[in-house]
């Protein structure tokens, strides 16, 4: 997404901080003594007013707020637009632009050494004249890289600037001799920065320049957004200009945007750091305790080499072995290849690491009261088996075994990036009336880019750049997907177990919100498939109230329920009773109260429903069944369809039941039964008797008898052996380009229209850009049917 904000906030919040204001002054008055900066013309001057009082034609209407006082010096060589006809137009003019441009940075690094400002060794990166990027790159030019579908040696990327820095610290420059070729020059400099993201993973964050005639504009790009500031002339301002290469060669690393803890290899790989968890009091050993009190010890890293990317995108994960430090990356001894996940959170957001010590803590919790009375457990009978089971699973901590669980003796956080509010940024392209620079006309050439006019009837879309931070984390194991299991019955023993991991979540009151083949993992240990539940990044606590506000809706799209996926109850809310208003000639009179309808909130229900459509797309189009794998596609789509719906209330179309294959029929008979009773629940329930836990308790009973039931069959279908689908019949825009799937896309999403950005675009407005999975094993990695891709951030009013 590209944003733009006026250069007195990008500077302020998205730009390096400025050096001490009295060393700024001193590399000043050393450029003037060094004749660098010199005094104005008359002709200079006689400009600078002019357009100071905007006597121009040439559309300079943006980032006037810091040009309402020109500069009482000038820069040699830089007191002309280049336009003025000193630089013919040629490309012989741009390298003697450029070279005056690295004399330049060559004087000030010069004047910050005599002022006492150490210098970082930054190198200016110039950017090519190339072709044109194209229209459609420009407004995701920031967001992740789409790999998937097998693991990808490291060490491969692609930069497209000139030359290198010091310690590879460049930061890349797009020049154009005029105006007219704003639009492209600027595309150049959105493709270079895109570029150097994708070509080294240790970069959090990138800043570029462009230049046209006498225009400097600064950019900041992450891997979801770029903001570019509205631009200033070198002319007019090169205090300014001044300050911004100061600024970028006194910088250290961080705040150039590389990553602290990961080191960028010769051979292409990466070094991952993770700190050390200090271990709890209570844990310790008496001596070890002694030794804590002595004073604070730094307790030493773990350091990881990757050896292969598994997949890529807003996350990435990768498999990597430990190593024995920073200086040594030989292996540690019986180091066996791990699933490291290194992946982006808002920074107002818990991180996985921290949900799973929630929800484990409020499972413990659990464990220490009455919970076989709780109102959510009172269809299932506690002499049955399956509530024995439960008991089993509560009785010490063999829960946790039901979850994919973080190494939880390392984890790392590291600092937020920049963040701009809604009165700071703006997106012209979707405000009325404001030409986009990059992505409007081009046959118009609009030379600059204007703030639009705040407008009165709220229609500006409420743009922000939220801050995240990254994280990394570590999985001693690795799993196979539940679809990716030896056979049929392997699967549904998988599934049957990871319903009591979900059913403990519901007692302890949180909800998953991505049930999903790729979240339903499996382990072997001593021959038997052991079920782990992963993915716990958008797992929340279910609200006690009825919200009145939108939330962004998560899921993969193939599995996610109706409700969340369409945004509308099945039944809709109750009506809200009029109230009093005021009495009129001794007559009540009442009005419609205007309070808005109550939202969908994730719930029991659509976990459950997800679980549903897991199930169905295994039978359907797991088992080797060409025709009922074809048929099942008009159910399995990534909007709310009216198929998708009559299959949620009618039970499987004759159309795809007619065609399933002979040994899962058992299965699909009871697994109507179970969407029967859904369907019944969702209708009869408001969001008002949604809020209370005994309404869930027949529909959480309900997947437990269908795998009684299920079990009467078991000779007929539990050998079936699971296969990879064919390759895709879907429209190509809903799969990434390395996919050979056919199913479920590869595409996870989180969209909403809530007071804050929404995290995901829908799976339409989403084509290349993948989102990592959790840690599989095997040859087939990134093929065993319908993974997560990227999250990407768009505006909730977009």
């Amino acid at each position: 997404m590209l944003l733009y904000s006026d250069t007195n906030d990008f500077l302020d919040n998205c730009f390096i901080p400025p050096p001490n204001a009295s060393v700024l002054d001193d590399v000043l008055k050393k450029l003037q003594n060094k004749r660098v900066l010199i005094a104005r013309s008359k002709h200079s001057a006689r400009t600078t007013s002019a357009l100071a009082r905007g006597q121009t034609s040439n559309c300079r209407q943006d980032g006037l707020q810091v040009e309402d006082r020109p500069f009482p010096l000038v820069l040699r060589g830089f007191a002309h637009r280049a336009s003025e006809g000193r630089l013919t137009r040629s490309l012989s003019s741009v390298d003697k632009l450029w070279a005056k441009l690295e004399t330049l940075a060559t004087d000030i690094r010069q004047c910050m050494e005599k002022a006492g400002l150490q210098e970082n060794g930054l190198q200016l990166s110039f950017v090519p004249d190339a072709e044109s990027v194209g229209e459609s790159d420009i407004d995701d030019s920031a967001s992740d890289d789409s790999f998937e579908g097998g693991d990808k040696r490291t060490g491969e990327g692609s930069n497209s600037v000139s030359s290198l820095g010091f310690d590879g610290l460049t930061v890349p420059v797009a020049l154009s001799l005029d105006e007219v070729n704003t639009v492209q020059n600027r595309e150049r400099i959105v493709q270079a920065m895109r570029e150097s993201m994708e070509g080294d993973i240790s970069r959090n964050f990138i800043y570029g320049i462009s230049i046209e005639d006498d225009r400097v504009s600064l950019w900041y790009s992450t891997r979801n957004t770029t903001v570019k500031a509205t631009s200033f002339s070198y002319v007019k301002r090169p205090d300014l200009l001044i300050r911004v290469f100061v600024s970028l060669f006194s910088a250290d690393r961080d705040a150039l945007g590389y990553e602290s803890h990961i080191t960028r290899l010769a051979d292409g790989s990466y070094l991952y750091e993770l700190d050390r968890i200090a271990a709890k009091a209570s844990n310790l050993k008496s001596s070890q305790r002694l030794q804590s009190k002595a004073g604070p010890k730094q307790e030493p890293s773990f350091f990881f080499k990757t050896t292969n990317l598994v997949s890529a995108g807003n996350s990435r994960i990768w498999k990597a072995v430990e190593v024995m430090s920073k200086s040594n990356l030989k292996p540690k001894p019986k180091a066996r290849e791990i699933i490291l996940k290194d992946t982006w959170v808002d920074t107002d957001s818990a991180t996985e690491f921290d949900l799973q010590y929630r929800l484990f803590q409020d499972i413990d919790n659990l464990k220490q009261s009455d919970w076989e009375s709780l109102p959510i457990l009172k269809n299932i009978p506690g002499d049955r088996e399956e509530f024995d089971r439960l008991r089993g699973y509560l009785k010490d901590d063999s829960y946790k075994s039901l979850f994919l669980r973080y190494d939880e003796r390392m984890y790392y956080a590291g600092q937020s990036t920049k963040s701009l509010s809604p009165e700071q940024v703006w997106n012209p392209a979707n405000t009325p009336g404001v030409a986009h620079t990059l992505a409007g006309n081009l046959q118009q050439h609009c030379r600059t880019t204007t703030r639009p006019h705040p407008l009165t009837d709220g229609s500006v879309p409420n743009f922000s750049l939220t801050s995240r931070r990254r994280c990394f984390f570590v999985f001693p194991d690795t799993c196979k997907r539940v679809s990716d299991l030896p056979t049929l019955g392997d699967a549904m023993d998988v599934l049957n177990q990871a319903y009591y991991a979900l059913l403990l979540m519901f007692c302890a009151g949180w909800v998953h919100r991505d049930i999903s083949d790729g979240n339903v993992l499996a382990t072997e240990v001593d021959g038997k498939w052991i079920a782990k539940l992963s993915d716990l990044e958008y797992a929340k606590k279910v609200p006690s109230n009825v919200q009145r506000s939108p939330e962004p809706k998560t899921g993969t799209p193939y599995f996610m329920a109706y409700e969340i996926q369409s945004s509308k109850f099945i039944c809709p809310p109750a009506p809200l009773p009029p109230t009093l208003t005021f009495v009129v000639w001794g007559e009540v009179e009442y009005e419609e109260r205007k309070e808005p309808p109550a939202c969908v909130v994730h719930t029991f229900f659509h976990d459950i429903e997800s679980l549903y459509w897991l199930i169905l797309w295994i039978i359907t189009s797991r088992v080797g069944c060409d025709a009922s794998e074809a048929a099942a596609q008009i159910v399995f789509t990534s909007r709310p369809t009216p198929a998708r719906y009559n299959v949620l209330r009618g039970g499987i179309p004759a159309s795809v039941a007619s065609r399933l294959h002979d040994s899962v029929k058992p299965i699909a008979s009871a697994l109507e039964k179970l969407q029967f009773r859904l369907f019944q629940d969702y209708f009869r329930n408001t969001p008002d008797m949604r809020l209370d836990p005994l309404n869930y308790s027949p529909i959480c009973a309900v997947p437990l008898i269908f795998f009684h039931t299920i079990k009467a069959f078991r000779e007929s279908w539990a050998s079936l052996h699971l296969q990879r689908p064919a390759p895709p019949i879907e429209a190509p825009h809903i799969l990434s380009q390395s996919s050979t799937t056919r199913g479920p896309p590869s595409v996870r999403v989180l969209t909403g229209s809530g007071p804050r950005l929404s995290k995901r675009k829908s799976l339409h407005e989403v084509a290349d850009t993948s989102m990592a999975r959790l840690p599989l094993e095997g040859s087939d990695e990134g093929q065993a049917g319908p993974s997560k891709r990227q999250k990407v951030r768009v505006p909730t009013g977009a």
